[in-house]
């Protein structure tokens, strides 16, 4: 029996243990420190962080640990948060990979669906930077998967250095490559997860309070105390990333005509806008990851390394 366990060592700190190509174990380290959305420490600048979760782990030796990120950019202090956490594992082997952030969202939504094969469309605030020294800004913000059996088949790849605004005069024109037969754009485009950072922000919300963003849209139109010029972001980021949304899933079906659509990444936590794209396309079958957040990438690292 080959035991593995995917750690996700970015925010929404997440361990997924699976023997064989069953997951056995799932836990967040923020379930049991309370901190919510929990990112490791810096091991470097910061008193050695001791997981809660390892613990659960202490009589197990593990034939790999596989570990997962957003892509921080620097190998070197990924290096240092798996250091600290090996040294309170067993182990026989370990692999860290560090660049295939959005394929591991689409593969745990899929684990989870039972779908046998599917496009996974995925969105979220950004994930890997693209491989590429000259255009080494750009991070992914949405992508296109097509995943059967054991195959995993990157299709299209949204990359855009909006994140980084002192950058966008640099160079306004998208541009559309394909590189090893998968569609690319690079862009200075705010999209989808990252462009409701930029609204929670103008908005006046905290890290992390994208959900009350999408939770107070609803109230748009109705007899409240709330702000009104804050309800009508909400509502803006709504409506505008719905109809993204509605773009790629179209996109999508240009690829294959595969009829299950698997929704990942930090965006499609949004259950309003997710019901909205049900609706939409009443002749696709839909399964939303129940781990859409980062943490879900644990699961899709472990399922992975054991599976394809």
């Amino acid at each position: 029996m080959r035991k593995t366990l995917g750690i996700n060592i970015s925010h929404n700190c997440s361990f997924a243990y699976f023997e064989d190509n069953i997951l056995k174990q799932y836990y967040e380290e923020d379930r049991f420190n309370k901190i919510k959305n929990f990112e490791p420490p810096h091991p470097l600048m910061e008193e050695r962080y001791e997981y809660i979760v390892l613990k659960k782990f202490k009589d197990v030796v593990f034939d790999r640990v596989v570990f997962v990120s957003f892509d921080r950019g620097n190998i070197l202090i990924d290096k240092s948060y798996i250091d600290n956490i090996l040294k309170q594992l067993k182990f026989k082997d370990f692999k860290f990979y560090n660049d295939q952030h959005h394929m591991f969202h689409a593969i745990s939504g899929l684990y989870f669906s039972k779908f046998k094969e599917a496009l996974c469309l995925i969105c979220d605030g950004g994930g890997e930077y693209f491989p590429d020294v000259n255009q080494e800004l750009f991070r992914l913000i949405e992508s296109i998967f097509y995943i059967k059996d054991n195959k995993v088949k990157p299709l299209y790849k949204h990359y855009s250095m909006a994140k980084y605004d002192f950058f966008n005069n640099f160079k306004k024109e998208n541009i559309d490559i394909k590189k090893e037969n998968v569609d690319i754009k690079l862009s200075n485009e705010k999209c989808g997860g990252y462009k409701y950072l930029k609204y929670r922000e103008e908005a006046g919300f905290k890290d992390n309070e994208e959900g009350q963003l999408m939770g107070i849209a609803a109230y748009k139109n109705t007899n409240t105390n709330l702000d009104k010029n804050v309800l009508e972001l909400a509502h803006k980021a709504q409506e505008e990333t719905l109809q993204e949304r509605i773009k790629l899933i179209q996109k999508a079906m240009t690829y294959s005509d595969c009829k299950n659509i698997v929704l990942s990444g930090g965006y499609h936590l949004n259950c309003s806008n997710n019901f909205k794209l049900v609706k939409h396309f009443p002749q696709l079958n839909f399964f939303v990851d129940p781990i859409a957040h980062d943490g879900g990438t644990a699961v899709g690292v472990a399922a992975y390394d054991t599976h394809y």
